[in-house]
């Protein structure tokens, strides 16, 4: 009898050219179709809910595949974790509805971009940018609101993205600076969808901000622009994360 099986996901992008599978390259999705067809001997397609670009991280990336393999759902954490790669983990795995779509039911994802804001790197946590020079962070959270609510992204929008729309819907953006003693900023950012870099594209205009290259009253100007050109350069892929899927009805 087939099954639907969700899995929870977290993995370190660093090593590969993005989530979704694309031909001659290292992906996080073709790594675990790859299992599963070891496994059960089929090939299976398996559907994220989110594709994170290359070289971004995920603390909760949610997939979901359909088998008619015999092991029971929760088994297959430690089924994925003997044979993948190190840097990619499955957390929890459940039977779901078979009408379950990771992508198709989301509500809302939650990101986060870390930002190490002092004079020298670390050797400890690559998975934040390092940014030696001084920001104003009070200025950066009080940009924060105008991002917030419905609006047009395009401004924001990578290149070579295909979209029926570029408006999308934030619903929070905060800064955690509870470890400003140690230079490690935190913006975490909650919308039901985003574009393509569209995160990064905001972290980058935000970084001009807290530089005072750009005033605050200009954003909106960049916004209702709807020119990619007008916004700050897209922010490294290094401090980026996908921390969690919102389904509302599944945890």
């Amino acid at each position: 009898m087939q099954k639907n099986i969700c899995i929870k996901v977290e993995y370190d992008g660093s090593p590969f050219a993005g989530w979704q599978r694309q031909l001659g390259s290292r992906t996080i999705q073709a790594e675990i179709e790859k299992i599963i067809q070891r496994v059960t001997g089929q090939e299976t397609a398996i559907y994220g809910a989110g594709r994170t670009d290359s070289g971004v991280h995920a603390r909760g990336q949610v997939c979901n595949f359909f088998t008619d393999y015999r092991a029971e759902a929760e088994r297959w954490v430690s089924i994925f974790n003997y044979f993948l790669p190190p840097e990619i983990r499955v957390c929890e795995s459940r039977e779901m509805p078979l009408e379950f779509h990771s992508q198709r039911h989301a509500l809302s994802k939650i990101y986060e971009y870390r930002v190490l804001n002092r004079r020298y790197a670390s050797a400890l946590d690559p998975h934040a940018l390092f940014f030696p020079r001084s920001l104003d962070w009070e200025r950066i959270r009080e940009a924060l609101p105008l991002f917030v609510g419905e609006k047009d992204f395009r401004s924001f929008q990578g290149a070579k993205a295909n979209v029926k729309t570029t408006v999308r819907e934030i619903l929070r953006f905060e800064l955690d600076d509870s470890r400003r003693s140690e230079g490690l900023y935190r913006l975490e950012i909650e919308g039901t969808g985003f574009l393509k870099q569209m995160v990064r594209a905001i972290v980058g205009t935000l970084l001009k901000v807290g530089e005072r290259r750009l005033d605050i009253s200009g954003l909106p100007r960049i916004i209702e622009g709807k020119d990619r050109r007008l916004a700050g350069a897209t922010a490294p892929a290094c401090g980026l994360c996908l921390v969690k899927v919102n389904y509302g009805w599944i945890s």
